[in-house]
């Protein structure tokens, strides 16, 4: 009897594995006839001229469906899909290129289509693909086809931000990932953030690709019903709502639409920014106080209607709410979803406060009119509390003496960096570069707002006390711009790992300068500042061969995007030249 249920129970999971196995291959063939549909003319397959037509095809599949995971998971539209795919020979495992200047993200695709719709990516594939984000970011450009080499530019510039995140994407008509394939992509992943967050790792699956049909990415409204608690609504002119929901609930919403929440945005989810993360960190550590602690969200509705349930009584309220868009919270939502994923029982307990707006009666540009009203309000910024510092004011009187201005207050003047002029961003790199402790340069580097976090405690104090003068600030700032010309220079005529070291050294090279300069030329007003910048150069140069050598010395395999932001691998090169 035990041997006849066990064989039962065999044949069970076979039909079900079969059954799903099929159910796999008609969604892949739903994908196929929807990549024939949309990229069929518009993906470049010119360098297979000549090749069998069964090549031809499969290539044709796993570029269209590395467009179409673009054009889902970026939002952008089909043509500039397509124009970011850079498949081909001596590609180096990266199939998709796109950086996106406005949201600031670069988006790095590798696509399989596997026609039965079972299995992964070969965990050699993926080995490549890690290898050649590698080789991509330390700037090997000779180690790519000409596709990608086109998008150097692209590359360099998205590098060379420092707000810029990395969003690697595996694309593939399969349901699995192997935990070899999760070591390869957790250890590069671990890589890339070390020191501080620059990457971001998705599957686009089968599941989400097949879902991504379903659901109506080609243009079919957002449609959810919407539980708000201890509600209110505003009837006129135009019909808005307004309560709680439950974080939980707007997790659910990231997690079935992603991106396409935000179609009508100013900017999309960035990922994992100090900002998302303290996001992040309210939801697990303090997710009853959420709600007081975050702005909430602002959701534009074609319509609504207000479900019987529960009637007038404002303490519970059941919403459907007919094409969603989230205007203003993007980045409250994807961090909520990312972190539901991970400790969901804590998401569950928090609440978010949420405006909903219907368009149903609106002039036909209002919603354009809210979105960039609740976009474009004038936000306080950590360097604005710099202007409540006395030394700062002190500063500036100190350098207007001598002809020079200081601008450390925002405004919507101009400023232009020449010789007259410095703002408050040049002077912070500058004087942080200066100070003897290479962790405040390494800050500089990572993440400027940091350093003005709290004008009352270090590293600020460190940075601006009564010891800097306003000649101490401006000398600085001129050797800055002096190192920052110099490695300009080098980066133009060079190329690869060397071009890689020249961006990303900036900081770390102008510290060793400031700090092997005396005292004398940055602070002594009778001392010929002018005569002695003409010394720099030779200064700036040995700096940066005994830099460079250090660095592929102790640390050859390492990103060198990173190394510059790592405070214990700095530390570490300097005590070696100094």
């Amino acid at each position: 009897m035990i041997a006849q249920k066990w064989h039962s129970k065999k044949i069970n999971r076979e039909l079900f594995h079969e059954e799903a196995n099929e159910m796999g291959r008609i969604h892949v063939n739903q994908i196929k006839v929807a990549l024939n549909k949309t990229f069929q003319g518009k993906i470049d397959l010119t360098d297979l001229t000549g090749k069998p037509q069964i090549e031809i095809d499969k290539n044709f599949l796993t570029r269209s469906f590395a467009a179409y995971a673009l054009f889902v998971l970026a939002n952008i539209d089909v043509d500039t899909a397509t124009k970011a795919i850079v498949d081909g020979y001596e590609d180096n495992g990266i199939d998709g290129l796109y950086f996106d200047r406005n949201q600031k993200i670069l988006w790095l695709i590798q696509a399989k289509f596997i026609e039965d719709g079972a299995g992964e990516p070969d965990a050699g594939e993926t080995g490549k693909f890690a290898q050649g984000i590698r080789d991509l970011i330390d700037l090997k450009m000779d180690r790519f086809n000409a596709r990608i080499k086109c998008k150097e530019h692209d590359v360099v510039d998205a590098l060379n931000d420092a707000y810029v995140k990395l969003n690697i994407v595996i694309a593939y008509t399969g349901q699995s990932f192997s935990i070899h394939n999760n070591r390869i992509i957790d250890d590069l992943i671990k890589e890339l953030n070390d020191p501080s967050p620059l990457a971001d790792f998705s599957r686009f699956s089968l599941k989400e690709a097949h879902k991504s049909l379903t659901s109506g990415l080609a243009g079919q409204p957002i449609i959810e019903e919407v539980a708000l608690t201890n509600w209110g609504q505003i009837e006129e002119p135009y019909q808005a709502f307004y309560g709680q929901i439950c974080a939980s609930d707007i997790a659910n919403w990231w997690l079935e639409h992603s991106r396409r929440l935000f179609t009508d945005n100013l900017r999309n989810f960035i990922g994992p920014t100090d900002i998302n993360e303290g996001i992040i960190g309210t939801l697990a550590d303090e997710p009853n106080n959420f709600i007081y602690f975050n702005n909430g969200i602002t959701v534009l509705c074609k319509k609504i209607k207000k479900k019987a349930l529960g009637g007038s009584d404002k303490s519970h309220g059941i919403f459907v709410c007919e094409g969603i868009s989230v205007v203003n919270g993007a980045q409250t939502v994807g961090s909520i979803g990312n972190a539901y994923s991970k400790q969901s029982d804590q998401v569950k307990k928090a609440k978010v406060f949420i405006r909903l707006i219907s368009l149903e009666a609106c002039p036909p540009e209002f919603g354009t009119k809210v979105t960039k009203a609740t976009n474009t309000q004038n936000k306080i910024e950590k360097r604005d509390f710099v202007t409540l510092d006395p030394e700062q004011e002190r500063l500036k009187t100190d350098l207007a003496l001598d002809g020079k201005n200081y601008h450390y207050i925002r405004s919507d003047e101009k400023v232009f960096s020449d010789d007259n002029n410095c703002n408050l961003e040049e002077a912070t790199i500058a004087l942080a570069c200066a100070n003897s402790d290479v962790s405040l340069a390494v800050q500089a580097k990572r993440e400027i707002g940091k350093l003005w976090e709290d004008t009352t405690m270090k590293p600020y104090i460190d940075i601006f006390n009564s010891t800097v003068s306003g000649i101490m600030l401006w000398r600085s700032v001129q050797v800055l711009r002096k190192v920052n010309q110099f490695l300009k220079d080098k980066e133009m005529i060079s190329g690869g790992r060397e071009k890689s070291f020249y961006i990303h050294a900036n900081r770390f090279v102008l510290h060793l300068v400031l700090q092997k300069m005396s005292k004398q030329a940055l602070n002594d007003p009778g001392f010929d500042f002018n005569g002695y910048q003409q010394d720099l150069q030779s200064l700036i140069q040995s700096i940066l061969d005994a830099a460079k050598a250090k660095l592929e010395e102790k640390y050859s395999i390492s990103l060198i995007h990173q190394v510059f932001r790592n405070f214990t691998k700095c530390k570490d090169i300097k005590s070696s030249i100094v």
